[in-house]
């Protein structure tokens, strides 16, 4: 079975600057709604969100090396299919919530990551390791 990294520094880093980014998308989403703090609620976003993108990422190779197009592969896969699951989790009925939480999770969680990678690759930067392509 292949591996989710491929066990370079630069590869573990990306992997937890992205999961990071996730969570720190999933707490403004939930603050910007103002939703309490309920661990129910957290979770019912985290496990679609952070469980689709694990799934996906290592179906793609994300990491195995880190590169931007695999990134973006992961992104258009990994965030519809948890904005699907979480849908279902929640029951929700209306299709145009539904679409309207996708964009705006493709559009805010895109973003996250991205700020994610450009912390990481300033820290691997610092850090003298090497970049990856």
């Amino acid at each position: 079975m292949a591996r989710l990294t491929d066990g370079t520094p630069d590869a573990r880093r990306m992997l937890a600057f992205d999961l990071a980014a996730l969570v720190v998308f999933i707490l403004v989403g939930m603050t910007s709604h103002h939703d309490d703090a309920a661990a129910s609620i957290f979770l019912r976003n985290f496990i679609p969100f952070v469980g689709s993108w694990l799934v996906v990422a290592w179906a793609l190779g994300t990491y195995r090396p880190p590169t931007s197009g695999r990134l973006l592969a992961t992104i258009v896969l990994a965030i519809p299919l948890a904005v699907l699951l979480r849908v279902a989790w929640v029951g929700e009925r209306d299709l145009g919530t539904a679409l309207t939480f996708a964009g705006v999770a493709l559009l805010f969680s895109t973003l996250f990551l991205g700020v994610g990678r450009l912390i990481s690759d300033v820290i691997g930067r610092r850090s003298g390791a090497p970049r990856a392509q």
